[in-house]
């Protein structure tokens, strides 16, 4: 695929997400043919092997944005496997293991989102992940993205001080606040 062109990021986006749902909708038959559930394990390592290609995404002009969802799906689909209430010590332990690569990915993409300065509802998506991670807490899967929740949280405050400062009168000439220098973008 040719990355130079506009349209990059939306194909490798909708090719990608097309087999991330393919896969998963196979999964869940397979388990319902089985009549027997498929581990958290195997069914982790299927939708990780989809992480270098949303990676690869997330270098593409507004690929970050889709590479986001596309993370978040990865999550949903596992989420959405069952065997929650099970209490498996092992299914636990895949699933925070499974949630940890996820949260180690999803980083690196928030920081390349927050790079392109796009307009971004940031809260929204915090809640959403909060929401996720206060569910999947009542069954002792946790945490859930905690370093991509607390980067979003920093570049949030991060803009709040600047854009504050700046309305005060009170930055050094390029947007950070009097006395602490150029401010940290944590990405």
């Amino acid at each position: 695929m040719d990355s130079t062109t506009p349209d990059a990021a939306p194909t490798l986006n909708a090719q990608l997400d097309r087999k991330i749902t393919i896969v998963n909708f196979d999964l869940h038959r397979l388990q319902d043919d089985l009549n027997d559930s498929i581990s958290a394990t195997h069914f982790a390592s299927a939708m990780l092997k989809f992480l270098p290609d949303i990676q690869r995404l997330a270098l593409l002009p507004t690929g970050p944005r889709h590479a986001f969802d596309l993370v978040l799906k990865l999550g949903g689909n596992l989420n959405s496997h069952g065997g929650l209430d099970s209490g498996d010590p092992e299914d636990l332990a895949s699933r925070r293991d499974f949630y940890g690569k996820l949260d180690t990915a999803m980083v690196e993409v928030v920081g390349r989102r927050f790079g392109e300065g796009e307009e971004w509802a940031v809260q929204r998506e915090i809640k959403r992940i909060e929401k996720t991670a206060s569910y999947l807490r009542t069954f002792g899967v946790e945490p859930y993205f905690p370093a991509t929740l607390d980067l979003m949280r920093r570049e949030i405050e991060f803009q709040g001080t600047n854009s504050g400062a700046a309305l005060a009168g009170q930055t050094n000439g390029n947007g950070a606040p009097n006395g602490q220098g150029t401010p940290p973008r944590y990405h």
